[in-house]
């Protein structure tokens, strides 16, 4: 499984902190590629970094979905063919105030921790994942974390 994690949306409050996001978020994403079982290919994780994007019921703008991909679409004169490019995605929200409040060396292991919390919604999915193992993604995310110098508080 090839794994994505994603603060490409900033405004002018959270520039910096999607920069200083996306340089670890780069390392992790190729550290947490890998086989996970299941029948998704690709997880992708979108940080939210803009508050005005934000739904008014304070849920995250992506909930989790699964889509699996089949077009049947032929190349080159071929028979059809079905994809293989089944997707996993959500979102992630902070809480604005407290994400554009605490110290800059805060911010990163703040948003980590608030990643792995939401993680759970994999483990809530397995079965229609076709037995992905999210507590082994969810261990190996907590792991990576740690040898990039964040600790990840599992409660």
């Amino acid at each position: 499984m090839k794994v994505g994690l994603h603060a490409n949306m900033v405004d002018m409050q959270t520039d910096k902190i999607g920069s200083a996001l996306r340089d670890v978020f780069t390392i992790l994403c190729e550290r947490l590629s890998g086989n996970y079982g299941g029948a998704i290919e690709h997880l992708w994780i979108d940080f939210e970094l803009i508050e005005s994007h934000a739904k008014l019921d304070g849920k995250p703008r992506y909930p989790f979905r699964f889509a699996k991909r089949v077009s049947g679409r032929s190349n080159f004169g071929l028979p059809p063919s079905p994809d293989n490019f089944n997707v996993g995605h959500f979102s992630v929200r902070p809480d604005f105030h407290r994400l554009l409040t605490i110290s800059r060396d805060e911010v990163i292991p703040y948003c980590l921790n608030l990643i792995y919390k939401e993680l759970i919604v994999l483990k809530t999915k397995e079965k229609k994942l076709g037995g992905f193992d999210s507590e082994l993604f969810r261990k190996r995310f907590v792991d990576e974390c740690m040898r990039l110098g964040y600790k990840i508080n599992p409660n």
